[in-house]
C-alpha cells in the first residue's frame, strides 16, 4: 500500500507491505470562530471555575502578572492574530474597567529553558498595540538564569527544589494564558515549569522519571507530571493563580492542504490526484525552495472551548476537550512503526530541525503520543524517514551543536549523559550567556529532549534511520541506518519475527488508544 508521508521538506509515497495500517488524525472539531472568541474570553473571566469572578480578585491597587507561552505552541504558528493577542487584548480592558492601572500590569513570556523570543516574534504573538503599550519595560521574556529575579520557595515533600520568577510572588494575581494542543501542556505545568529554573526543572526532566514509566506526554500515571504538580502546589501557597486554557482543534492545515492529513477514502478526486502528484512535483524544487514553501504555511487552529479559573477545575475540562480531538482507537500493537518526520519541531521554530531533534522528536514525542500502552510491541522497531542534515542554527542551537559534538560521541545513554555531562552544560558560562543574551536554548535543553526518549530507547529493539546518505550520522546518534525503505522493512521483520507494520500521518497531532 502507498503511504504519503514527510521526509524533511519532501513528501514521499512510500510502499508499505500488504496488510499494513496507516492511521490519520481525527478531522478538526468545530472551533470558536475569531468573531466569537472575545465574548467567550469575557464569559470565562466573568464565570471562572473554582474561583470568584475576575472583578472580585482585583482592584485599583492590584499588581497583575499576565503570563503566556512561547512559540512552541500553538504549533505550527497560526495566522495572525495569534490567540494570545486576542485573549490579552480582551483581558486588558476588563482589568482597566475593574480599576487596575496599566503601570501595575506586567506581561511575561514563559520560555523556561527554551530560547527567548525576539522582538518581532513577540510582536507576532501579542500584536503591535500591546507591544507599543508594554514592551520592553512591562513585557519581556522570563530569564531562568537571572539570579536577582529568581526566588526559592522551598522544597516539595519529595525534596525537589522549587524556584520561580520573583514576579510570581510579587504580584497579587497571576493570569496564565494557555493555548493547549496536547495533554503534555497546561495545568500545573504552566507556571511551575514555564517560570522555573534549571534547579527545579532538572528534577522532573530526568531519565529517572521516564525509565520505567512511559507517560511523558500526559499527566495520567506520569512520574514527571506528579513531580511538576508537587512543585506547583508549593507555588500556589505563595501566589494566587488563575489560568485561562484554550484547548485547540486539529486544524493544522488550511483548507487547500488538508488532503495531506486525510486517507484516500476521505479525499475527492482532485485531492487524490494531488496526493499522487505532490511528491514528484516537490522533487523538482530545490531544498531551499521546499523549505521556504513549508515554512510559509500557517495553521488555522481554533479553540474548542475557553475556560478560566483554578487549575484543578479548569485543566480536567481541557484534557477532556483535547482528548476528544486527538484520540484514535487502534485494535492492537504492531511490530514496526514507520514515521516520516517533517522539518518541523517545537524547538526549531525559525530554524531547520537538527539531528538531535530528529531522534528526540520521534522517540520523545511521537512514540509517546499514546494512552494506555505504546502503539509498538515490546522489542519492536521504529523506522524514521528524514534526510537528517548536520545543520545547527548558529543562534538557537548552540547547546545542541555541542551536545552532538561532545556528548553523543561518548554515549547515547541518558543516565550516562546525566552523570557525566549534564551539570557541565547547565553551568557553562558561555552557554548561559547564549541563553540569556543571544536567543539560544539553555545548555540543559538538549538533555531534556533526549531524556524523554529514555523509555523507547530501552523498549525498542532497533531505531532505523532512512534518508541520510550513509550510516555516519546514525552512528553518532546511537541508532541504526538503512539505505532504503525495503531494506529497513525487511530488517525490521527479521528483528521482530513479525510483519505487522503501521504508519502514522502527522501533522495534525493524534494520540493512539490501543485496545
Amino acid at each position: 500500500m502507498k503511504y504519503l508521508t514527510y521526509s524533511g521538506n519532501s513528501l514521499l509515497n512510500v510502499n508499505l507491505p500488504g496488510g499494513a495500517e496507516v492511521y490519520y488524525p481525527p478531522p478538526p472539531l468545530p472551533g470558536i470562530s475569531p468573531a466569537n472568541l472575545p465574548p467567550a474570553v469575557i464569559k470565562a473571566f466573568e464565570n471562572p471555575l473554582g474561583m470568584p469572578p475576575l472583578r472580585e480578585l482585583v482592584n485599583s491597587r492590584s499588581r497583575v502578572l499576565i503570563v503566556f507561552d512561547d512559540n512552541c505552541q500553538p504549533f505550527p504558528a497560526t495566522k495572525r492574530p495569534d490567540i494570545r493577542q486576542v485573549i490579552i487584548e480582551t483581558l486588558l480592558p476588563l482589568l482597566y474597567s475593574y480599576g487596575v492601572a496599566q503601570q501595575n500590569i506586567r506581561l511575561l513570556c514563559a520560555v523556561a529553558l527554551h530560547r527567548k523570543m525576539k522582538e518581532q516574534e513577540l510582536a507576532y504573538m501579542v500584536g503591535d498595540r500591546i507591544m507599543r503599550q508594554f514592551y520592553p519595560r512591562q513585557l519581556e521574556n522570563f530569564d531562568a538564569e537571572d539570579a536577582a529575579n529568581i526566588v526559592t520557595l522551598g522544597e516539595t515533600e519529595a525534596g525537589e527544589i522549587v524556584q520561580v520568577s520573583k514576579a510570581v510572588v510579587e504580584c497579587d494575581l497571576l493570569i496564565y494564558v494557555d493555548a493547549i494542543q496536547i495533554p503534555l501542556n497546561g495545568g500545573h505545568k504552566s507556571v511551575a515549569v514555564g517560570l522555573g529554573t534549571y534547579k527545579s526543572i532538572a528534577h522532573h526532566h530526568s531519565p529517572q522519571m521516564t525509565a520505567h514509566n512511559p507517560h511523558v506526554m500526559q499527566p495520567r500515571n506520569s512520574n514527571m507530571h506528579a513531580s511538576i504538580e508537587r512543585m506547583s502546589r508549593v507555588v500556589q501557597k505563595h501566589c494566587r493563580i488563575m489560568v485561562l486554557e484554550a484547548p485547540m482543534n486539529g486544524a493544522t492545515y488550511p483548507t487547500y492542504l488538508r488532503y495531506l492529513s486525510q486517507p484516500d477514502r476521505s479525499c475527492n478526486p482532485l485531492e487524490r490526484a494531488l496526493k499522487f502528484l505532490t511528491p514528484p512535483f516537490l522533487g523538482l524544487l530545490s531544498e531551499s525552495w521546499r523549505s521556504r514553501a513549508f515554512k510559509s504555511i500557517r495553521s488555522v487552529y481554533q479553540p474548542i472551548e475557553i475556560n478560566a479559573g483554578a487549575i484543578d477545575e479548569v485543566h480536567p475540562r481541557t484534557l477532556q476537550a483535547v482528548n476528544s480531538q486527538l484520540t484514535v482507537k487502534v485494535p492492537r500493537q504492531f511490530d514496526t512503526l514507520v514515521f516520516g518526520l517533517p522539518d518541523l519541531s517545537p524547538y526549531a521554530v525559525g530554524a531547520r530541525i537538527n539531528p538531535v531533534l530528529v531522534v528526540s522528536d520521534v522517540l520523545g514525542y511521537v512514540f509517546n503520543w499514546f494512552y494506555q500502552r505504546p502503539l509498538v510491541k515490546p522489542g519492536g522497531v521504529v523506522i524514521i524517514l528524514n534526510p537528517v542534515f548536520e545543520v545547527f542554527h548558529p543562534e538557537y542551537h548552540v547547546a545542541y551543536q555541542r551536545f552532538y559534538d561532545e556528548v553523543l560521541p561518548e554515549t547515547a545513554d541518558p543516565f550516562q549523559m546525566q552523570a557525566n555531562f549534564q551539570e557541565k552544560f547547565a553551568s557553562d558560562p558561555y552557554l548561559i550567556d547564549c541563553y540569556r543574551h543571544r536567543f539560544a536554548h539553555h545548555g540543559f535543553h538538549p538533555f531534556t529532549v533526549w531524556y524523554w526518549a529514555t523509555y523507547p530507547l530501552k523498549y525498542l529493539s532497533k531505531v532505523i534511520l532512512v534518508g541520510p546518505k550513509s550510516d555516519r550520522i546514525a552512528k553518532r546518534l546511537g541508532v541504526d541506518w538503512s539505505p532504503n525503505m525495503p531494506h529497513a522493512l525487511s530488517w525490521a521483520q527479521e528483528l521482530t519475527g513479525g510483519n505487522e507494520v503501521v504508519g502514522l500521518s502527522i501533522p495534525p497531532f493524534m494520540y493512539v488508544e490501543v485496545q
